[in-house]
């Protein structure tokens, strides 16, 4: 790659977060009258409905390393503990877990970018763009981030890199 594609890339700074998922039977907290959408203080930054018994929750870059700091068990369990009191009890008991340290992942390095004043004029107009053989893609890479940039931008570099052959 060329040092003006490095120097482009190392200038996005990806936030340490993770994200938390536990997943139910049934949206237990819709009989409750909520609907799982919440901002907290605690080490779960916010949550969200995933899909029908599914929630998400993700650990923002100023509570990662309190995070990350213990046991798996330890950090499940009191992740589990702070849902119930926004949702109520049923949330220790999920049928299962996920964890993603994004933070300290060798592959993502970070969740969405973490601009900061300056950096968007430093990464300049490579941003999003191409090197071949070198491919771009992923949520930061577009103009809105987020899921949708993830999938357009996946699909730009798989069908830049297929017309190459």
């Amino acid at each position: 790659m060329s040092d003006e594609r490095l120097t482009s890339l190392r200038r996005q700074r990806h936030a340490w977060a993770a994200k938390f998922v536990a997943a139910y039977d049934e949206p237990f907290w819709r009989a409750r009258g909520q609907n799982a959408l919440a901002e907290s203080e605690g080490v779960l930054g916010s949550t969200w409905p995933q899909q029908s018994g599914v929630l998400s929750a993700l650990v923002p870059p100023e509570r990662y390393a309190a995070f990350v700091s213990t046991d798996v068990a330890t950090r499940t369990s009191e992740a589990l503990d702070q849902i119930a009191e926004l949702y109520g009890p049923e949330a220790t008991a999920p049928l299962q877990t996920w964890t993603r340290l994004w933070g300290t992942d060798p592959w993502t390095q970070g969740y969405v970018t973490n601009w900061r004043p300056g950096d968007v004029e430093a990464v300049g107009p490579l941003h999003g763009t191409h090197e071949p053989p070198f491919y771009v893609c992923g949520s930061d890479q577009w103009v809105a981030g987020y899921m949708e940039g993830a999938v357009r931008t996946g699909r730009g570099a798989a069908a830049a890199a297929l017309a190459r052959g």
